[in-house]
């Protein structure tokens, strides 16, 4: 499915694959998190996997959108896994966590 700057991908069972791209523009979340969430619930999906693969650090700005795209899941009842998240990205989050992350967080998708 194509949105600027990421590939959202359908991967059975009411579960979405989200790949963000190095082009992705996070100055305008509204518009990205508007296009995410109503292509995960056109496609009746009940969970988004939001992959963190090659991203080294977690800075608050990128929190944040982080945090902003899992409310929005939740409010329209999609749960918003983070996967794949490098160790050096885990430490720098930790660093300025001041309480439980608005998303889950797992190893990879289950098989």
């Amino acid at each position: 499915m194509a949105i600027s700057g990421m590939h959202l991908t359908r991967i059975g069972k009411g579960n979405f694959l989200l790949e963000p791209l190095r082009s992705m523009n996070i100055a305008d979340q509204g518009r990205l998190m508007q296009e995410v969430v109503a292509q995960v619930r056109q496609g009746q999906g009940v969970r988004l996997y939001y992959d963190l693969n090659g991203l080294p650090v977690i800075d608050p700005v990128y929190y944040d959108w982080l945090s902003n795209l899992a409310r929005t899941c939740r409010i329209v009842n999609i749960e918003m896994i983070c996967i794949n998240m490098e160790p050096t990205a885990a430490f720098t989050l930790s660093s300025f966590l001041s309480g439980k992350p608005e998303f889950a967080t797992a190893l990879a998708v289950p098989d």
